[in-house]
């Protein structure tokens, strides 16, 4: 099994076949064609269907087992051979294609392991479980052919009204870094190509709408948007990258040469190739509408660094095919297209396709009963407890009563890349557990009342509900979000790609659990979604506990249930922050100071912090020590547990650093860590921080860390920073670059 990485003489090897291609068959190569395309009506292969869209050979098949219609495993491998034999007998190119899928909470296939949801898995601050995840992701890829992923996704949730928070790794820069270089390296060694989406500042858009303008500017797009691009690049080195739908001051991504070619490429180094989001370039004619025709569209994506047109259109309707005539005319250079080209061909070299074409799935299971306990560990340690007065864990003698719209639904646990979410399939294709499956083994005495929907709830079922909670010792509310995507057009769909809105529960939930409020029984909400949720004031009052996962996949249920009794000490930690208000939003982590200064009334206050999440167990923190040594910031402290519970801690260090002329956020995240402890144990803990980690990009490209001094700051979350320690740095400090890693782990004693 090759690593996913390319080396000189696939380089060498793209050029010489790229050489013998003619105009036709190197643009071929530049496509993306979903599977469905060459399949008939009953999902067999159609040679007819190739003979019109692959005369010249194509570059990459799409969702050949994540298109939704045909779910048979082994009968997709058979045809997408059947496909890849013409490919590589009968089209002129004589070249076989990949096939590309999704995979940002798992592979999106059916029998793949729904894992947590990207924004669950950041929950853990874990880069170590995050690598084992992806380890388990790209070897199920494998097992079925698949060679590229698109995945993951690194743009930050810097507004909770945007759709594709779920898909993130929340909003902090330095933490999606971490998820995103383990991801990335633990996909790639199964010989699978990752890809880096989307590049760059998607989730930054005017007003959290999906592809919107995003309003940044060249300093806070290299310090935060483009940091763990930036990272994953240096450090992980994959094999693709996917440009974004928005533009950044006013430029398409998808024609943003300086960016692209510019940044990625010419700075960075990256070497594999870059792909359109699906219908991006088309985009650049009928919505950005900078282009007058499809030739122009093609050139400007071109021009800009875009190798792969991602589209759904027939092979002849795509504006790349417009490529072939600018070539005969002279408009393209042909040398320019060959390099593009050669890109796509290098990377097929590197996966081994070239002399492996064929897939060996035999439609054996994709999932082990290992990858299944994976699925619950992850989310066991993804679990944030926001708030508890004393009622959780519930005891086994309790008399409780199970409510609300996310109780008995397997769609409630999955996030809109998990295939059937992303469907809307009416039929599970990897079995989930509920919460009311959950908890039905560990609770003698639970009733469960029904309520059939997350966004249209009936007067009958809240009233039923209250009613019902009143015999009652606890009543544990499911509510939240259930996501998809628009394109499901679906009124309960209220997160995904898309389905952009204000970070509130529907009017008929908090009807709900207001009515639930006033049972006379306490009040425990289990929060599952895919965007920090802000709640009102009443409603936190009125709760006797909180409990949050976003999208915590298969095993969701289980693993909320054994946190509810106690089997599970919850762990999590918020990945970002959640508003007290949509009036307050954006606000995050180390907002600049000016941010609330002295001159509005207006201060962004969070309901819950960036790094939140209480324990069962009390942690102490102690001993901070901190010094600069040989160009590296050596810090140490103590952490005790003094029970009642053993308990997982997850402690992060901060910095408050000097401003030179760019004002730096107030805190920025630098460490982070999970250590185990026993009732009554003490840890010492150490973090190494290269001065990498707090350098600043300048005006003009320039990389410093400023003298002063900088504040540290240690804590179960940003809000709760217990120790702090200053170091001095004497002389400014300038690099002529830094590598990919950017934190530190916390490391024992």
């Amino acid at each position: 099994m090759p690593h996913a990485t390319i080396r000189p003489e696939h380089i060498l090897r793209a050029r010489e076949i790229v050489a013998r291609l003619s105009v036709e068959e190197k643009v071929a190569q530049l496509e993306a064609v979903p599977f469905t395309h060459f399949l008939d009506e009953s999902g067999r292969f159609s040679e007819a269907k190739a003979e019109e869209i692959a005369k010249y050979g194509v570059g990459i098949v799409k969702r050949v087992y994540g298109n939704g219609a045909f779910l048979d495993n082994a009968q997709m491998a058979r045809e997408f051979n059947r496909l890849q034999e013409f490919l590589v007998k009968r089209s002129t190119a004589r070249l076989p294609a990949m096939i590309e899928e999704e995979a940002a909470g798992g592979l999106m296939a059916p029998g793949a392991t729904a894992f947590p949801s990207p924004l669950a898995m950041a929950s853990t601050f874990d880069p170590e479980l995050m690598s084992r995840v992806a380890d388990a992701i790209g070897r199920q890829a494998r097992a079925l052919g698949v060679h590229q992923v698109f995945s993951p996704v690194l743009d930050l949730c810097i507004d909770p009204r945007w759709g594709r928070c779920e898909e993130t790794f929340g909003e902090d820069p330095r933490l999606a870094a971490a998820m995103g270089v383990s991801y990335v390296k633990s996909v790639q060694a199964h010989g699978v190509a990752a890809t880096l989406k989307h590049f760059v500042a998607y989730g930054m858009s005017e007003g959290g709408r999906n592809g919107a303008n995003s309003w940044v500017g060249e300093l806070d797009l290299r310090n935060l948007a483009l940091v763990p691009f930036e990272s994953a690049v240096k450090e992980a080195r994959p094999l693709s990258v996917m440009a974004s739908y928005n533009d950044v001051d006013g430029v398409p991504s998808h024609a943003n040469g300086l960016l692209i070619d510019g940044v990625l490429r010419g700075e960075w180094g990256f070497e594999g190739f870059v792909v359109s989001d699906a219908e991006g370039i088309t985009r650049l004619l009928w919505l950005h509408r900078v282009a007058r025709d499809a030739e122009e569209a093609a050139l400007l994506s071109l021009s800009a660094g875009i190798d792969v047109e991602n589209s759904y259109a027939p092979m002849r309707g795509r504006l790349f095919w417009s490529l072939v005539e600018a070539v005969r005319s002279g408009r393209l250079p042909e040398y320019i297209l060959d390099r593009h080209v050669e890109r796509v061909v290098a990377v097929k070299a590197s996966l081994g396709l070239l002399e492996n074409p064929y897939l060996s799935y035999d439609g054996g299971p994709v999932e082990t009963a290992e990858d299944r306990a994976l699925a619950r560990e992850a989310v066991e340690r993804a679990i944030i407890l926001l708030k508890n007065d004393g009622v959780l864990p519930l005891s086994r003698d309790l008399r409780v009563l199970l409510t609300g719209p996310g109780a008995s639904q397997p769609l409630a646990m999955l996030f809109d890349y998990h295939l059937q979410a992303h469907r809307s399939l009416g039929r599970q294709v990897t079995p989930v557990v509920t919460v009311l499956e959950g908890l039905r083994s560990l609770l003698p005495r639970l009733d469960h009342w029904p309520v059939s929907s997350f966004t249209s709830c009936r007067d009958d079922e809240i009233e039923g509900a209250r009613e019902a909670a009143r015999g009652h010792d606890v009543v544990v509310a499911v509510v939240g979000e259930r996501s998809g995507g628009f394109w499901l057009r679906d009124s309960e769909v209220l997160s995904g790609e898309g389905v952009d809105r204000d970070p509130t529960l529907p009017d008929c939930q908090l009807r709900l659990l207001r009515s639930l409020a006033g049972s006379g029984a306490r009040l425990v909400i289990v929060l599952i979604a895919g965007r920090p949720i802000s709640l009102p004031e009443d409603i936190i009052n009125a709760a006797s506990a909180v409990l949050l996962t976003f999208y915590p996949g298969e095993e969701g249920g289980d693993a909320i249930a054994r946190a509810l009794v106690g089997l599970v000490n919850p762990s999590g930690r918020l990945p970002v922050t959640i508003p007290s208000s949509v009036g307050d939003v954006p606000v995050r982590h180390g907002l600049r100071r000016s941010s609330a200064s002295d001159i509005t009334v207006r201060r962004p206050r969070p309901l819950f912090p960036f790094g939140h999440g209480l324990s069962y167990s009390r942690v102490t923190y102690s001993d901070l020590r901190a010094g600069l040594e040989g160009g590296v910031l050596r810090v140490s402290l103590k952490l005790t547990n003094e029970g009642p519970l053993e308990a997982e801690e997850v402690p992060q260090l901060y910095v408050s650093p000097p401003s030179r002329l760019y004002e730096r956020p107030s805190l920025e995240l630098i460490g982070l860590g999970r250590v185990r402890l026993r009732v009554g144990e003490s840890m010492g803990l150490s973090f190494e921080v290269g001065l990498e980690a707090l350098s600043v990009y300048m005006s003009g490209g320039r990389l410093l860390v400023p003298a002063g001094t900088y504040e540290l700051y240690a804590g179960p979350s940003s809000a709760d920073l217990r120790l702090k320690a200053e170091v001095e740095l004497k002389e400014d400090l300038e690099l002529r670059g830094r590598g990919g890693v950017l934190w530190a782990t916390a490391k024992a004693l």
